[in-house]
C-alpha cells in the first residue's frame, strides 16, 4: 500500500547507516526538481513508522522542508525489514569495502535464516554440492548478485571478508585508508585477537604519517635544522670530553651520559675514543 505520511511519524532503524551528507545534497536538488520517483519503503512500529528502505530520501525530503512523504506501508517482520535496509545499501555505489563485506555477510547470514534448507550440512545439501562451492553460498550468492548488481564471485569475496574480519575491526577501519579490500584480505588470516592489534598498530601509524604531512614545510624544514643543530652540539661536547677528561675516566663519563638520557653526546663520545665493554651494555 502506498500512502503519505508525515515526516514527523517516521523514525530511522537504530542500525541504519550513517547519513551521508553529500547524498542527501544530490538526492535533494533530484527531489525539489522532479519530486520523490521512488517512496520510502516503511512499517508500522507502534504509533510511528519505521524505515527499511529510503532513509536519504526522507533525509533530502527533511532538508526541503516537506511536512509529508510518500510510503510504500508494509508488513515486514524483523528479519525481512533489515534485510530490505540491506539490500537499498548493497546497490550503493558509495559503500566503502568495510562496508560492502559487512554488509554481504550480514545479508548472508540473514538469508540462511530464512532458508535453512539451503545451509551447508542440512540434509539434501551435500548432494547438490559442488566443487567450488556449497548450495548455502552459490544460492546466496547468486540471489544476492541479482539485488546489488555485482557478480557471484564479488558477493562470495564480501561475504568471506565478513565474515572472517571480527565487527569490531570493520567498525574500526570504515572510512580510514585502511578501508580497502587488499587490507581485509590481509585481515581476514589472522586470528581475531591479532586483527585487533594489527588495525590498531596500522591505524596509529596512519595517523602519525597524517599528522607529518599536515606540518607546514617550514615546520618540518625546522625540525630538521633542529635535528642538525642537535647533532652538532653532542659532536662538539663530546669533543670537549675527549680533550680534556683523561682517558681512564671516559667510561664513567659515557656510563653517566646513558643513564642520564644523553645518548646522543655518549655515542659521538663512542665514536671519538672507541667504544668499551662497559659501553655496549647500554648501546
Amino acid at each position: 500500500m502506498i500512502q503519505m505520511l508525515p515526516i514527523e511519524k517516521i523514525v530511522r532503524r537504530a542500525d541504519a547507516r550513517a547519513i551521508n551528507d553529500a547524498t542527501v545534497s544530490v538526492l535533494a536538488e533530484s527531489i525539489a526538481s522532479v519530486g520523490l520517483i521512488n517512496p520510502i519503503r516503511v512499517r508500522e512500529r507502534l504509533d510511528q513508522w519505521e524505515v527499511s528502505a529510503g532513509s536519504h530520501r526522507l533525509a533530502a525530503c527533511e532538508l526541503l522542508g516537506l511536512a509529508e512523504v510518500e510510503c510504500i506501508i508494509t508488513n515486514e517482520d524483523d528479519l525481512h525489514a533489515e534485510l530490505s535496509m540491506i539490500d537499498e545499501n548493497l546497490c550503493r555505489n558509495e559503500l566503502s569495502p568495510a562496508e560492502r563485506a559487512s554488509q554481504t555477510a550480514r545479508r548472508k547470514a540473514i538469508y540462511e535464516e530464512l532458508h535453512p534448507e539451503t545451509k551447508a550440512g542440512v540434509a539434501g545439501a551435500d548432494a547438490r554440492w559442488n566443487a567450488t562451492d556449497n548450495l548455502s553460498t552459490a544460492s546466496f550468492a547468486a540471489e544476492t548478485a541479482k539485488v546489488s548488481g555485482k557478480d557471484e564471485r564479488t558477493v562470495r569475496r564480501d561475504a568471506e571478508r565478513g565474515e572472517k574480519v571480527i565487527p569490531e575491526v570493520i567498525d574500526m577501519i570504515t572510512g580510514t585508508k585502511l578501508d580497502t579490500g587488499t587490507y581485509l584480505d590481509k585481515l581476514k588470516r589472522l586470528p581475531p585477537n591479532e586483527q585487533v592489534a594489527a588495525a590498531k598498530r596500522d591505524l596509529a601509524i596512519l595517523r602519525s604519517q597524517e599528522k607529518e604531512r599536515a606540518k607546514p614545510a617550514q615546520s618540518r624544514a625546522s625540525s630538521k635544522i633542529d635535528a642538525d643543530v642537535k647533532s652538532r652540539a653532542a659532536k662538539e661536547v663530546a669533543d670537549i670530553i675527549a680533550e680534556y677528561v683523561p682517558g681512564e675516566w671516559w667510561d664513567a663519563v659515557k656510563s653517566n651520559l646513558y643513564a642520564a638520557g644523553a645518548t646522543n653526546i655518549a655515542n659521538e663520545l663512542n665514536n671519538i675514543t672507541g667504544q668499551s665493554v662497559m659501553d655496549r651494555r647500554f648501546g
